[in-house]
This record gives structure tokens, C-alpha cells and sequence, in this order.
């Protein structure tokens, strides 16, 4: 359950979120529970990979010069202040836009409040358990304003990972540090002044910063308001306030998603999207249809004439690049991911090198591939309201078609990958920074989360004994 909390005594959307981060019990379900540790499981794997990319490596860089902490930077030897390690770790996990999805926010939630929590439970030397309840109440908060403000907020081009995800982050960081209701209303508050990010920086290194920046705006709102630093209570309800400024739509849609907060929590009624492709989630769905098509036998890229991908129009926004440029633009490249995956049989991390991308048997291909909106799909419905899928036709040199419809990809709640596909995902991502030794037990450490005394024994299993810097 999501808690017993029903805020009657707040008045104000803003306050009613507020009082229910800070006073709703610890009474998660098992399932809830689970669901959050694996989801430290997937971000923790997704910002091993990530931690040599130029975005993080880059971030490193500029915050390092700041001073050491607390907290570690995974795959390196090093330690910065929570916010700093927070904003680098969240930029690895985001890096190679292999972490998990949100779906009804439109946001990719645990590569912002994974980063944050660990590197600011290690802090504070929290346990694991405050974590995982942590987790949960951030997922809710980012559900909810997602719930509110989309897709109308999305297809404006806001990148809601860090608009909508500072203030989760800020409501499971102020959870973490068990502030009271006017504190955790102040440090909700106090996010609206640092959520920002625009869709226009997909493809650059900016993107994944998005997730990082969030992942620090998170902490530093908490910590303020712990402080003593005050907000407009009304911040997203009340005039020119967040709702009004970022999504314009009625008011009474935030009202209506923080009325009550009874029943399943969030994790379990929306579920994360765990990604089996290290891409935009835009693609997943084109690409398990390719896939499902290529393994029935007898599609042979060198006989393929056409493919065509129909797909909603707010998807294909977020994939503005036909032939891309660098392993940053490919991720959002329909047209070379489709031409990968039909290349090689699949889509893994090696698909994104300099030499994958520039191989002759792709290149080839590309020209022959080509998205197109479809019209039955509408771009301002919620995800509830209208599921989004993708339909992939291909045209054979010799006149053939096939054709394959897909709404829920390979790893989406409702259809999850399971602990073994996710144990292989995380020895194949942590590979890239940690030693064989290490795997296993960073692995095991995070799945038993909720059951470890404090987050430094876990942190010690994701640093390395060389780093970048």
C-alpha cells in the first residue's frame, strides 16, 4: 500500500504531497519492496557501464576540482560530496540511456533517485531499508506529478527526467532525512526552482547531465529545507506556479493526483520499464518487432528493400537523427538502430563503437529505413488513457511484406525481464569498470538491500582501484 496518510489537515496540492512524503507509514508490500531494490540492481549496473563515458568522465571533471566527500563515484576510486557524486553517478547511469522508464511521467526515474539516495544515504550513513522506503515514496511523487501534467508537459519538449525528476528526487531525499511536513513541503517547493531541461539536448551529452543534474537539485533542495530555507507553500498549484508554467493544463489534474493516496503504491501499479536495449525506449518497441521478424527466419538484411516504422509523433521526436554522427546521436536514430539490430540478430552495447557505427552493411541499410507518425495515435493522451505502439512493415527486394505490432517491449512491466536476465545485464555492464571478482557480490549486496545496515558496505562493492578524473 501507498500509506494510510490522507493530508485532510494540509490545504493545497503542494502541502497535501508534502505531508504525505513526510507522515505515510513504512507499510510497503513485499513486492514494492522488491521491485525498488531491483531497480538499485538495474541503475547501479547502468552507471558501471556508463561511468567511462565521455558525459560522466566530463562531469567528473568539473565538479572534482570541489573537493572529496562522502559518497563514492562508481567504477572509481574516488569520493566527492553527495551532491557531486550524485550528479556524476546520475550522468553514468543515464549515459548510454540503458535505465529504466517510468512510463506513465514519461521520465527515467532510478537514474535519478539511485544516484541520489546512495551517494547521500552514504552521507548520512543511512541503512538500506530507509533507501528502499525512500525509493518508493520518490517513485510515487514522480507518478503523480507525471499523472498531473502529461503528456501535455512531454510533447512541449521538457525532458521530464530532470523537470519532473528534481522533484521527486527532493521528496525522496527529504524522506531519506525524515523531515516534517513544512520542511518536506519547503524542499518540494524549492525544486520547482531547480527543474529544468529541454528535449532539444537529446543526442549530446547534455541528456544524460539531465539526469545528474536532477539527481544533485534532489539533495540540494532536501538539505536546504532541512536548513531552514522556505518556499511558496502553493508552488505548484497556485498562480504561474509549476503546473501553470510547465504544462498550462487545469489545475484541478494535480488536485485530482494527490487526493488520495490510498491503495497499491506507484512501483506496483505502473511498474518500471527495465530496458533490454541501451537506446531510447522510442525504438524498444520497433525494435522487438524487427527482432520477432528477423528470428522467424529468412530475413536477410541484404534482402531488404524497405522498412517502415509507424509510430505515435511525440516517439518520434524524441528521434531527431537519421544518420547519426556518434554513439550519442545513434541512440536516438531510428533508422541506424533498426539497422543494426537487423545487421547482428540484436542490440547490444558493442552496436554503439566508432567501428559498429561506421560498418558498410548498416550503412547501407539506413537509407532504406524511415518512420512515419501514426495518426490513430494522439499526442496528448495520458499513457493510461492510450498505450503507445509501434507498428514495423518490411518490404522484400523480391515484393514480399511482413508487418508485426508491438504496445508492451521486451522488459516493460508487462513483460519483466526476471532476476536471471537482470544478473546477466549486470555482469555484462559492470565488466566495463569492475573487476570479474566484484560481480557477484555488488550484485547480491544490492538485490538483499533493504536488509543492509548501512549503505557504505554496499557502496564499497561498486568502487575501482582506477578511475577517470
Amino acid at each position: 500500500m501507498s500509506g494510510a496518510v490522507q493530508a485532510e489537515t494540509a490545504t493545497g496540492a503542494t502541502r497535501r504531497l508534502g505531508q504525505w512524503v513526510a507522515e505515510a507509514p513504512r507499510a510497503w508490500s513485499e513486492e514494492a519492496e522488491r521491485r525498488a531494490a531491483s531497480a538499485f540492481v538495474d541503475t547501479v549496473a547502468c552507471m558501471l557501464a556508463g561511468a567511462d563515458d565521455p558525459a560522466p568522465r566530463a562531469a567528473h571533471a568539473g565538479v572534482a576540482r570541489w573537493g572529496t566527500g562522502g559518497a563514492t563515484v562508481a567504477g572509481s576510486p574516488h569520493r566527492l560530496p553527495a551532491p557531486w557524486a550524485a550528479l556524476v553517478n546520475g550522468t553514468a547511469a543515464h549515459a548510454l540511456d540503458y535505465d529504466d522508464i517510468l512510463e506513465i511521467s514519461n521520465a527515467h526515474v532510478s537514474a535519478v533517485l539511485v544516484p541520489a539516495l546512495l551517494a547521500l544515504g552514504q552521507e548520512r550513513d543511512a541503512d538500506g531499508a530507509s533507501c528502499v522506503d525512500a525509493f518508493i515514496v520518490g517513485v510515487e511523487v514522480l507518478a503523480r506529478l507525471g499523472e498531473a501534467l502529461n503528456k501535455t508537459h512531454y510533447f512541449r519538449g521538457w525532458h521530464t527526467t530532470s523537470t519532473l525528476g528534481a522533484p521527486a528526487a527532493a521528496a525522496a531525499c527529504a524522506r531519506l532525512l525524515r523531515l516534517d511536513a513544512p520542511r518536506t513541503t519547503a524542499a518540494l517547493s524549492l525544486a520547482t526552482s531547480l527543474a529544468s531541461g529541454g528535449k532539444r539536448q537529446f543526442g549530446t551529452m547534455a541528456k544524460p547531465l539531465h539526469a545528474g543534474l536532477a539527481a544533485k537539485n534532489g539533495i540540494m533542495a532536501a538539505a536546504l529545507a532541512e536548513a531552514g530555507v522556505t518556499a511558496a507553500a502553493d508552488a505548484y498549484e497556485g498562480e504561474r506556479g509549476f503546473v501553470d508554467l510547465f504544462a498550462g493544463v487545469p489545475r484541478e489534474r494535480l488536485d485530482t493526483a494527490v487526493a488520495d493516496f490510498a491503495g497499491p503504491s506507484a512501483i506496483e501499479r505502473h511498474g518500471l520499464w527495465q530496458k533490454v536495449y541501451p537506446c531510447c525506449g522510442s525504438v524498444h518497441r520497433s525494435l522487438d518487432a524487427l527482432l520477432d521478424m528477423r528470428g522467424e527466419g529468412g530475413l536477410r538484411p541484404q534482402a531488404v528493400a524497405e522498412i517502415d516504422a509507424l509510430l505515435p509523433e511525440i516517439e518520434m521526436h524524441n528521434l531527431p537523427y537519421e544518420t547519426p554522427a556518434d554513439a550519442m546521436q545513434a541512440r536516438f536514430s531510428l533508422p541506424y538502430l533498426l539497422a543494426s539490430a537487423l545487421a547482428d540478430g540484436r542490440l547490444a552495447l558493442d552496436a554503439f563503437s566508432e567501428a559498429a557505427l561506421a560498418r558498410p552493411a548498416v550503412r547501407t541499410l539506413i537509407p532504406r529505413i524511415r518512420m512515419r507518425p501514426d495518426p490513430s495515435q494522439g499526442s496528448d493522451a495520458n499513457v493510461k488513457e492510450a498505450p503507445i505502439r509501434a507498428t514495423v512493415t518490411v518490404r522484400l527486394a523480391d515484393g514480399a511484406e511482413r508487418s508485426r505490432t508491438v504496445q508492451e517491449p521486451r522488459g516493460h512491466p508487462c513483460l519483466p525481464i526476471g532476476r536471471d536476465a537482470l544478473h546477466a545485464k549486470f555482469v555484462d555492464c559492470a565488466s566495463r569498470a569492475l573487476p570479474p571478482t566484484q560481480h557477484d557480490a555488488a550484485f547480491e549486496a544490492l538485490a538483499g538491500l533493504a536488509r543492509a545496515p548501512d549503505l557504505n558496505a554496499i557502496a564499497s562493492h561498486l568502487g575501482a582501484s582506477h578511475g577517470h578524473g
